[in-house]
């Protein structure tokens, strides 16, 4: 009887249950301490791991790692920000502020209450920009702050681009920040809770332009439009 196919199957098997340990593993890590805070030692050990070579073998390095962690848990949320954006634009309210808001956070919230650390790793990630750009895998970029960007540029209107860009790096950083510290605890978010947290994060986005901040603006972009001697 020819077993090599089962065989195959087991070992894909087993391999595949490394790589999720070993990326479960590295993302409680990194969520507590960040990415250069943590040795590939400390994950091999975590993961439960005897081969110190598991990750080279699995990922070829600690970039390779981190981007697998990224695309591994990116597949749900993509897949459930694309279904809210379906529902969004079936009502017609793609366009509305608080739809935007709840489109961007409740991926991140089942997320957590499913278990998951990708939230917290994200939040420390986002503390160093170089890092992201460094480890962040360059076709998910999308779903990044990016992201967030082009569903605000939709929302909000009568805004000047850079005070649009700098609520939107406010919102993007809140978010991951707030509900990262929330999983970090291990607090649970009621539905109450997070009402009310979507209600901060509209209000960050919609406030009104003060008579300085625009008075400040015009004397910005008219300095930038005189010509330089």
């Amino acid at each position: 009887m020819d077993r090599g196919p089962t065989v195959a199957r087991r070992a894909h098997a087993a391999g595949e249950a490394t790589r999720v340990a070993l990326m479960q593993a590295a993302e409680r890590l990194f969520a507590e301490r960040g990415i250069d805070g943590v040795t590939m030692r400390e994950i091999q050990e975590s993961a439960g791991q005897s081969n110190v070579s598991v990750i080279s073998y699995h990922f070829g390095s600690k970039l390779g790692l981190v981007q697998a962690l990224i695309r591994w848990r990116s597949i749900d949320l993509d897949r459930r920000r694309t279904d809210l954006l379906a529902d969004a634009r079936a009502t017609e309210s793609e366009h509305e502020p608080r739809t935007i808001v709840w489109v961007v956070v409740r991926p991140l919230v089942e997320s957590i209450r499913a278990g998951a650390m990708f939230v917290p790793f994200l939040a420390r990630l986002s503390e160093n920009p170089r890092a992201t750009k460094d480890y962040w895998p360059e076709e998910l970029r999308d779903w990044t702050s990016d992201m967030v960007e082009t569903l605000v540029d939709a929302a909000v209107v009568d805004m000047p681009d850079r005070l649009w860009r700098g609520r939107t790096f406010q919102l993007y950083n809140s978010i991951l920040n707030l509900l990262g510290e929330q999983a970090r605890a291990g607090h649970p978010i009621s539905e109450v809770q997070l009402s009310n947290f979507i209600d901060a994060w509209v209000g960050l986005l919609t406030a009104p332009v003060s008579p300085e901040t625009e008075r400040l603006v015009a004397d910005r972009e008219a300095h930038e439009s005189r010509p330089t001697r």
